[in-house]
Order: structure tokens, then C-alpha cells, then sequence
């Protein structure tokens, strides 16, 4: 079972969605972007709560795009959940299967069925008013999985948790989604639960999907500026094409010459050179395909699983501009020694990890 969505287009004022992407069997894909990206509109027009332009939604080539939401038997889990306070947590999951008129003895055994894989078992006479914040999430979740869906959609269904139970109920969602062989899609603005929780990540931002990947090519190679801003992978910095050799493109930049090697394609008008934070050490390192620089220290903030150290630039080469002081922070490991406030340091960049942007 998979999900195609193919030209699907819708417009609301000033705003449209243009979306193109697929989803595997037993696959989810994370759909990360800022606040009015148009994340909420996709889900809304892949359930049918919203009507779609133009396009193709397939299911296993099956075009439901014209069925209304009720025909399309595609779940979504809401991000205030839409529990029914006047049910119980059976009648809550029993509801679409009342509305598809499924015997009663049936429904019995298929809530029983999903509680026992959100981890509920015997909850399906608790009020919902008497249930925490995780367990509220985990019924919504077997609401959505009661009339095997050909299709889960979450829209950020953990973004009202305090972040020890978010972590808990990532871990809880991914010993779930593993039985299950629907396709998912997530929607989250949280750039830490799409690693986790997506085996690939589509990224949004004005009703477009800009890149999408695996959440260690996102993060670690990002192919366009604003992904890497985005999922703050590291330092984005401009550069001026010197020429080009076998070993990759050398540039001028605010860090002295730099070769950036080959296969990293740059846009000739508008170069910008990305710099992931592990290729930044704060020692030297004299081996080859590194470079050694020096920079002031405005500061350093100790993380708990990291210390991030402010530095500051002040130009190579033909970068000697006022405006050309590059300020930027090196990831360093929480054990090491922060320097002293205005002191100088030296720097290693690894010339091998460069890549240019779109």
C-alpha cells in the first residue's frame, strides 16, 4: 500500500499549495516547515476536508481525489485530538466503525484489539476527562487505526505536551507505527521529532516542498540555504568563485581560500557556502584537506549535551569589509574547556565537508 500525491493544487486568497511527494508501505514521511508553510492544508486536502484544484491522490494507484473525506477511509489523528467528551474511550474509537454500521460484537473486538496496541489495555470504559495528556493521545491514536485506514495522517499531535512526555510518546509512536504497513504522514515543526520519527523528511515553506531526504542528508547535507537554516545544520557563509581543478572549486571567503570539492554544484550568481557544525574544530588540526584559522571568542554557553562557543571574524583576504566580520558559533563536545571571553583561538575547518547551496 502506498500514497502518491501527484499535482495536487489549492489556492486560498493570496496563498497556494503545490504538492508532489509519495509514501511507501509501512513508510513516514515527516512534513516539517515554519508556521504557514501549508503543512495543515496538505493533510486537509489528502483527507478531503479540503477539495483539491487539480491533482491525483493514489493509493495503491487507486485515485481517490474526487471521493469525499468518508470514502477515503484516511485517519487523521488532529493536533487537539477531537476526543469526544461525552464518550468514553470505546465509544471515542468506536465511532467510525458505528458510522460504517459494523456489528456491534465486531466493534467490540476491534477496540480491545487497538488498545492493546497503544498499550491501553482495559481502558475502554475510562471517562475521557480522567485520562492524562499521553494517554488522551494514545486513544486518538487508536481512533485512527480502529478502521485500518489505507492512510495515518498526525498533524503535529504532541506540539501540547511538556517535552519529557513528548519524548516518551515518540518512542510509544514508533513501537506502533512498526506494526502497522499503512502509510504515514507526520506533521511536526519540531526539526528533532521529524529525525526521529520520519523515515524520510519533506520540507515546506509557501505552500511548496523545497527539499526533501533522509533526516541524516537534511541535516548533515543540506542542498538548498533555507534547509540548512532551517534545521540549523550549520554555517552559511558567501564566497567568491576563484576557479576550479580536479580537486573541487576554490573560493575566496571570509575564512581565507577554501576548496570545496568536487560534485557540490553553486549558483554563479549568488555562490553561498555551507560549513555543517562537525566540520569545525576548536583545535588545530594540521592534516590534510584542513585549514587552520584564527578568531576572537565573544563567548561560550554551556547545553547540557554541548557547548556552543560564539566567534567572530574578522576577514581574509579580499574579505576585509566592515560588513564582511563573519560572526558564527562552533558546536563543541559538552566536555570541552570553554575559552576565556576575548580570547584569541584557532579554528580547523575540514575543507572535505564544505558543499554550496541553492
Amino acid at each position: 500500500m502506498s500514497l502518491e500525491v501527484i499535482g495536487i493544487k489549492k489556492s486560498y486568497g493570496g496563498f497556494s499549495v503545490s504538492l508532489d511527494f509519495s509514501v511507501d508501505k509501512g513508510k513516514t514521511l515527516a512534513l516539517v516547515g515554519p508556521s504557514g508553510s501549508g503543512k495543515t492544508t496538505a493533510i486537509n486536502l489528502i483527507a478531503g476536508l479540503a477539495e483539491m484544484e487539480t491533482g491525483k491522490l493514489l493509493i495503491d494507484g487507486e485515485d481517490f481525489g474526487a471521493l469525499p473525506c468518508w470514502k477515503r477511509n484516511v485517519s487523521v489523528v488532529f493536533q487537539d485530538l477531537a476526543l469526544f467528551p461525552h464518550l468514553d474511550v470505546g465509544g471515542n474509537i468506536a465511532y467510525g466503525l458505528f458510522v460504517r454500521k459494523v456489528p456491534k460484537h465486531e466493534r467490540k473486538r476491534i477496540i480491545e484489539s487497538v488498545l492493546e496496541l497503544v498499550r491501553l489495555p482495559g481502558y475502554s470504559s475510562r471517562r475521557i476527562h480522567t485520562l492524562s495528556g499521553g494517554e488522551k493521545q494514545r486513544v486518538a491514536i487508536a481512533r485512527a487505526l480502529a478502521c485500518n485506514p489505507k492512510a495515518l495522517l498526525l498533524d503535529e499531535p504532541f506540539s501540547s505536551l511538556d517535552a519529557p512526555l513528548r519524548k516518551e510518546m515518540r518512542r510509544e509512536f514508533l513501537e506502533i507505527r512498526s506494526r502497522l504497513d499503512a502509510p504515514c504522514i507526520f506533521v511536526t515543526h519540531d526539526q528533532e521529532e521529524a529525525a526521529i520519527l520520519g523515515d524520510h523528511i519533506a520540507l515546506m515553506a509557501n505552500g511548496r516542498i523545497i527539499e526533501t531526504g533522509a533526516a541524516r542528508d537534511l541535516f548533515l547535507e543540506p542542498k538548498t540555504e533555507f534547509g540548512a537554516r532551517f534545521f540549523r545544520a550549520g554555517q552559511i557563509i558567501p564566497c567568491k568563485i576563484l576557479g576550479q581543478s580536479e580537486e573541487g572549486t576554490e573560493v575566496s571567503s571570509p575564512l581565507g581560500v577554501l576548496l570545496v570539492p568536487q560534485g557540490s554544484d553553486f549558483n554563479p550568481e549568488n555562490p553561498r557556502l555551507f560549513i555543517p557544525h562537525d566540520a569545525i574544530s576548536l583545535q588545530q588540526i594540521f592534516e590534510a584537506g584542513w585549514k587552520t584559522l584564527s578568531a576572537k571568542c565573544t563567548g561560550a554557553i554551556f547545553e547540557g549535551s554541548k557547548l556552543t562557543v560564539k566567534t567572530l571574524l574578522t576577514g581574509n583576504g579580499n574579505w576585509k569589509r566592515p560588513e564582511d566580520v563573519l560572526s558564527f558559533e562552533v558546536i563543541a563536545g559538552a566536555r570541552a574547556n570553554p575559552p576565556d571571553p576575548d580570547s584569541l583561538i584557532y579554528l580547523s575547518v575540514n575543507q572535505g565537508l564544505l558543499r554550496f547551496l541553492k
